[in-house]
This record gives C-alpha cells, structure tokens and sequence, in this order.
C-alpha cells in the first residue's frame, strides 16, 4: 500500500502538494472529511464544494420519482407483478447478514477451557463469522482450535482460500509488530471489498498466494477418491490450512490472481457501473437512500457506488489503478447484484460507534472497524494452534466427507430456511456431526431464518402499514399523509420500516408449527434450546425502548441497514 491510510489523513489531496499532515478538524457541513486546519480546507474547498453542496446531502432531499410525481419503477408493467426485483448477479460473494462469533467460548464452556475446539461453517458465504469468531476467542483459550468451512459456491471458497494463503504468508513473512498485522489487514479488506487495488497489493498477492499454490514444496498433495485432490499446508507461526477440492478446479484458484486479458481499470469501471449505477434501477437506488440514517450516509454511500473503494471518504484513491481479480474473473461481468454492499455484512450498530474524525462517514468508519477486527483475527491465528479446512461441496454431501469428525458448533447459515434445505433436512443431516452432550454439553447448531417470518405474513395475508402510533414515533418528521395517499416517498419510507414494527414471535411461533420443528427435531435427535447462549434470538430487532433517548438513532441505523429485523436465530442441542 503506497499512503498509509490511518491516522486519518488531511483531505487536501489534491494539489501538487499533497497534505501529508493527520486530519483533526471535520467539515461542518457535510462531516465526512477532515483538514490538518482551516488553510487546507480551503485550498481543497473547490474540490469539496460539489460533493458537500450535493443534493443528496439536504436533510429534504427526496426521491426524483417523488419529485416528478410519478409512479416508480416497480409499480410499473412486469416489476409489479414481483415480490423482489434484483438487479445484477445472483451470486453472493460478501456476506448480507451481520457477523457474529459462533462459538461464545466464554459465556458456554468458560474462560478456563480445557479442550480442543472443533467449529463447523456448513454453508459459510465469506469468512465474516470465521474471522469474527477467532478473533473473539478469550486470550486464555490454550487448546487447538479447527474451523471446517465449506460453500457451494465456487467464487466464495476460491476468495476464501486466497484470503486465508495470503494472510498466512504475510504473517510467515513479518514480525509480530502491530504495523504489519495492520498493512496486512488492510491489504486483505482491500482484496475482500475494494473493486480496484493498487498494483503493488497485486504482485504481492500473486507472488505470495501464487508461490504457495504452483510450488510442490509448500505444501502436501493427496489424492482422494473420484478425481478429488486435497492440499495441505503448514505454516511458520503454527497455523495449517487444508483445502479439499475436485481436481479440475485447482487451476481455477490460481486465475483468481490474475486480471482477465484485455480488462483494463477503465473498461472494468464501466462494467461494474452497468450494475451499480443502471440507469434503469435510478429509482430503487433512490428508495434506498431515502430511508438512510442521516443525509451524508446517501452522499457516501453514492461515493462506494461511484469507486467501489472501502477508504475513508476524503482518503486520495489514485493508487488503486487495478481491477481486483478475485471480483473481475470475467472481462463481461460483475458478480454482485446493485444492493449488494459491504455494509450489510457487519452490525451497522457497532460500525456506527466506531470512533471516527469524520463523524458521519460510515465507510470511514466501516474501514476503520473492519480494518482492527481483521488485525485482531491476524494477531490470534499467530497465537493459537488453529487449523482450518475448506470445502466446496453441497451441504448434503459434507457429512459423507467429515465423519467421523464431531464438532462443538455448527453454524448454516439460512439453509435451514423453507426455501432451502429446511428444517428438518438441516437437522437430520447436520445433527449426527455435533457433539453429543455427554462429549460436550455446550455443542449446538445454529440455524438462521431470514425469510420465515415474512412468508408467514403473507400466508396470514398480514404484509400491511405498520400503525399510525408506530409511525408517529418514528417518523416525526416523515409523515406526510397525502404523500402517503399518493403512494410517494413517505409512503414507501413508512413501508419499509414495517418489518420493524412486526411481532416476530407471534409469526416465527406459527411457522414453527407449520414446519413441525417439534417432530424435526425429536426424528434427528435434537430438541431446540429454550434460550440461546451464542447469538441473540433477534439480533437485529429494535432492542431500546422507544421512549429511551438512543431510541431514535437505533431505528434510523437500522432502517438504512440490510437487515429487516425480523432475522430469527435458533440454536439446537442433542437430546
């Protein structure tokens, strides 16, 4: 990386002599840069002045459907006619629900644990819950720790993969010295979020991963039955990394490192913004950013969409000159939908809280959050004796290739979700490969629902406006009754905020019943638990009380958020 990027550098980046000094004082206006002082803030104004004075950034901005007086895209022909309208690929590479630690060795087995830990990701996405979860894990755990991590995905196992060899390699390649956990996580958020990188960060990465993957003597090769070949490499600092992959896509992990022939930066940005900036999807961007938290969230979340670059909002981007070939595998295509957003993949709650100059850049501080938790999750692969495996295989064919591995956690993401896999399939296939009490009385899947509540709602034929008393203490601001009569922005703003106003228990206990969890559970063995130990029944529901004072911001940050609210964990032990 050429500019160190923290301390948060002064905004005056342009002029032949760039500010090389920390920036301490905000931009009253729009809060999302910071100047070393006032003579720099103003040799930068006319740069500043077109982003600050944007549109976007008026407290009484509204969508331009609005503006116009006219219906918006999706109550118009086909799109009415659907639940959802995506835009873009259906591939999932980033995370859409927040991070958390699956394990929660100090609130189950204790900060005085005296075994091995095994932790099985079955249907992982990114490494979001694995990086959160061993960077959680108490400084007094001395016992070894396996993670198995396995997608169908290809795309997502191959990333994974490069994430976890390039961060091996680096930490085998540096001191213990907190600067260079802090170059490599923040060369690692790059490689995971940022559409272009700097060409320095590309060479390291090919010739680091790329050694690892074309040299013989890096690592052990088996070969295992129906063409699968498993590679095992150990490291210095006492980490081992395990890949089991079919033969022929072992050449497809090292083009992960290379930028198609013929993409160059220019022609990669104007795919990327084919998706992200459609003109057609104008309409649906504006639904989005008129329920954000506050007016400069929309100004920089308009500015990720421009440059695809998780950096502070004043921080300089002419470095980052190449496209990133673990997102560009294609000269053609993009391979995230227009919503899809780096954001969604971690608690916006906690990212908000993070201590940031420029107080309301929110990829300032999703950067600065994002860069210390993967700083911390380098420090504890260098201090545990951490193994980790990774598979890309359906789900229904994981237990044939781990028994008889048992594991303490079992985590699956929503595959447990009608939809998918389900319940009961989720249960009978996954439930044999957690320990039993007796070996571990802690030991529990954790299945997610992400779209239970509101198919309920709609089998109820229940999907309406949440009452007036909710929106009332909401939306003070927002309720414009004949706005909402004609279907404007206040309309589909009070809409959306509906899920957070639902009675989550009262539907999941229905679909519950629907999808005969009982009988799920007593035909696998298992019996869900009363109460959950590692992660919140609903963590993303409103939890402060309305009258309370940070009731308002709660809201706010959440309605800009991913998340519905209505995200139900359950949590299964063995009988």
């Amino acid at each position: 990386m050429a500019a160190p990027t923290l301390p948060l550098r002064c905004a005056n980046q342009i002029s032949n002599k760039p500010c090389d000094l920390e920036g301490f004082f905000t931009c009253k206006n729009c809060k999302l840069v910071s100047y070393c002082g006032p003579s720099c803030q103003k040799l930068h104004w006319s740069a500043h002045r077109a982003k600050c004075r944007s549109p976007l950034n008026k407290a009484k901005w509204t969508p331009k459907w609005d503006r116009d007086n006219r219906r918006p895209a999706w109550a118009i022909g086909e799109a009415t006619k659907n639940l959802h309208n995506p835009f873009g690929s259906t591939k999932y590479l980033w995370g859409n629900t927040p991070a958390f630690d699956i394990a929660k060795i100090s609130e189950n087995e204790g900060e005085e644990c005296d075994s091995d830990i095994a932790l099985l990701f079955a249907a992982s996405g990114d490494l979001r819950n694995v990086v959160k979860t061993v960077q959680d894990i108490p400084e007094s755990f001395g016992h070894k720790i396996d993670l198995t991590v396995n997608d169908w995905e290809f795309d997502v196992v191959a990333r994974n993969a490069i994430f976890l060899l390039f961060a091996f390699a680096s930490l085998d390649d540096m001191s213990l010295e907190d600067d260079s956990h802090a170059h490599t996580a923040e060369s690692l958020m790059h490689i995971w979020y940022s559409a272009f990188i700097p060409y320095r960060l590309l060479s390291s990465l090919q010739n680091k991963v790329g050694e690892l993957l074309r040299n013989e003597r890096t690592h052990t090769t088996e070969a295992l039955d129906d063409g699968i070949v498993r590679k095992v490499w150990s490291f210095f600092k006492g980490g081992s990394l395990c890949i089991t992959l079919h033969q022929e896509q072992w050449p497809k992990i090292e083009a992960f490192l290379d930028v198609p022939t013929g993409l160059t930066k220019k022609s990669a940005q104007e795919i990327r913004k084919a998706v992200v900036l459609s003109p057609e999807r104008t309409d649906y961007r504006d639904r989005w950013y008129f329920k954000d938290a506050y007016p400069a969230m929309r100004l920089a979340k308009q500015q990720f969409r421009e440059d695809g670059l998780l950096l502070p909002f004043g921080h300089p981007r002419t470095d980052f000159d190449t496209p990133n070939p673990t997102m560009f595998q294609s000269p053609h295509d993009w391979p995230f939908n227009d919503k899809s957003d780096p954001l969604a993949a971690w608690n916006i709650i906690e990212v908000h809280k993070t201590p940031w100059t420029a107080s309301q850049d929110i990829y300032g501080k999703l950067f600065a959050y994002v860069r210390e938790t993967f700083q911390r999750f380098l420090r504890r692969i260098t201090s545990l004796q951490v193994r980790f495996r990774l598979f890309n295989v359906d789900v229904k064919l994981l237990p044939q290739l781990l028994t008889p591995q048992t594991y303490a956690r079992i985590e699956v993401s929503n595959i447990s979700d009608a939809g998918y896999v389900g319940t009961r399939q989720t249960l009978s296939l996954l439930g044999p490969l957690l320990q039993t009490k007796t070996q571990n009385p802690y030991a529990t899947i954790i299945t997610s629902y992400i779209n239970a509540v509101m198919e309920v709602v709609k089998m109820k034929e229940a999907d309406s406006m949440p009452d007036i008393d909710f929106l009332a203490r909401y939306l003070p601001e927002g309720i414009d009754l004949v706005k909402i009569i004609r279907q404007g922005a206040d309309f589909y703003k009070a809409w959306d905020c509906r899920t957070l106003a639902l009675d989550g228990d009262y539907y999941f206990d229905l679909y519950m019943k629907i999808q005969g969890f009982e009988d799920a559970a007593r035909d696998a063995g298992m019996i869900m638990k009363e109460k959950n130990t590692i992660v919140g029944a609903w963590p993303l529901r409103l939890k402060v009380h309305p009258m309370d004072r940070d009731a308002q911001e709660e809201f706010n940050l959440l309605l800009s958020s991913n998340s519905s609210g209505v995200e139900r964990y359950v949590e299964w032990t063995r009988i």
